[in-house]
């Protein structure tokens, strides 16, 4: 055994209420996809001329949006750092770290001197602190899925997981929320001098909460048990790379179920910002943070139905529902965004939340069961890092990108998602095999 390994993990043995779970699930995941998506929003809207004056409007958009894509870049490493924290000196020292990490970049930005004021430094700063926020948001899920799952009993484990996917969607109605408030209360030019600072810096009160609330969290009683288990058998901690050795199919195939609710969210909902600023100009950034709110709060209602059916109708099950709907709804959701009106925009949104939804409430539970107890958190963390930096920030962007040489046409944002629909089918595939040919751990 590690003679500088910290004092074993313990627990009270009694166990916590439904309520307590929840909350301490939920928060940590919100306050980071807050953060995360109030830069999305900033990026699509005011990033461009603040930190890259020199380029063209839709070229400032996406140079913004890339700096978006870089934090998914990050994520990996992330889910590696703080997968080993939490596999090895558990899930609740992880967590804690994940969301200082994220609050103290989150907040930095906030502060930044645009490059009106520091030059090249502003967007390099940008970037920088852009970074750690990937690092952060990448050692995020994977733990606060296992908080939520491994004190669950066992029949209830897809409604405890889902308590981490209802924090994302809450986080995204309420980064929503705060934006639009934000930018109606001001006038455009305010809100392009100081007003997008905002958001930035009331996060820390999300932060400060968040970390009370973790700081009183217990281990998990699956993590202690493995714990004691694996250093009486091996007189060592567990090792991180031993996911990639014993595990490296139930990471693909985690990793590209992602894909559909990825590119839902970041194409038909946040990257919609960034479309229809340029190519539907009927619709403002107004009107798609308001459909996003919307969505947001009836998404939240679905995930709850669809965690209390998940083992009833079966988790992989849903999980494929969810990539037929992406496939089929591609490219009719973005005939409606392009007719210009709010209505039909909001249609779009809310038939698309209904394949994220089908995801949420399957994706979570069945995501811990893949992998063994000592790399968890690891493998959870790895899979939807590895998901999001494709179906999430590389594709998304070149979908845009492509939108720019096209003139405008959306076909190629409607072909992201049916790409990655078909990568979603292709995860549930191959995770039906892996669970089938490989002993439960």
């Amino acid at each position: 055994m590690s003679e500088t390994a910290p004092a074993r993990p313990v627990v009270t043995g009694k166990p916590l209420s439904a309520a307590r779970i929840a909350t301490s699930s939920m928060i940590g995941t919100l306050v980071e996809i807050f953060d995360f998506i109030v830069y999305a929003f900033m990026a699509a809207l005011v990033f461009g001329p603040l930190f890259f004056p020199a380029a063209s409007p839709w070229m400032g958009t996406l140079a913004a949006l890339g700096t978006h894509a870089v934090a998914f870049g990050m994520r990996p490493l992330g889910a590696l750092l703080f997968g080993w924290l939490g596999d090895t000196r558990g899930r609740r020292t992880a967590l804690l770290g994940s969301m200082l990490l994220m609050g103290t970049a989150t907040v930095a930005i906030g502060l930044l001197p645009t490059f009106a004021t520091a030059g090249l430094w502003a967007p390099v700063l940008l970037v920088a602190f852009r970074m750690l926020q990937g690092l952060a948001v990448g050692g995020e899920w994977g733990g606060a899925v296992l908080v939520a799952v491994e004190h669950a009993p066992k029949r209830r484990r897809s409604l405890y997981g889902s308590f981490v996917q209802l924090g994302t969607v809450l986080g995204i109605a309420l980064a929503s929320g705060v934006v639009l408030l934000v930018s109606t209360a001001v006038s455009a030019d305010v809100f392009r001098a100081w007003g997008w600072r905002v958001p930035f810096l009331a996060s820390a009160l999300l932060v400060v909460l968040g970390l009370v609330l973790r700081k009183r969290l217990e281990e998990t009683p699956e993590f202690v048990a493995e714990l004691a288990k694996h250093e009486a058998t091996t007189g060592r901690r567990p090792r991180v790379r031993a996911v990639f050795r014993d595990h490296w199919r139930e990471l693909i195939a985690g990793s590209l179920m992602w894909s559909a609710p990825c590119s839902f969210l970041y194409v038909l909902m946040t990257g919609l910002v960034a479309y229809t600023k340029t190519y539907v100009p009927s619709l403002s950034g107004l009107d798609v943070q308001l459909g996003l709110l919307i969505t947001s709060v009836v998404l939240a209602g679905l995930t709850l139905v669809s965690a209390t059916r998940a083992d009833r109708w079966g988790r992989e099950r849903l999980i494929r529902w969810s990539g037929v709907l992406l496939v089929v709804w591609a490219f009719p959701a973005f005939w409606l965004v392009d007719t210009g009106a709010f209505g039909p925009m909001l249609l779009a949104m809310l038939v698309g939340s209904v394949c994220y939804a089908a995801f949420n409430g399957a994706v979570p539970s069945l995501m811990a069961d893949l992998f063994p107890v000592a790399s968890r958190y690891t493998g959870c963390g790895l899979c939807i890092a590895f998901g999001t930096a494709v179906a999430g920030g590389i594709l998304p962007i070149a979908g845009l990108a492509v939108v720019g040489e096209t003139g405008g046409s959306s076909v190629p944002l409607s072909l992201t998602l049916v790409l990655c629909g078909v990568l979603t089918l292709a995860g549930v595939a191959l995770a039906r095999r892996t669970r089938r040919d490989q002993p439960a751990a």
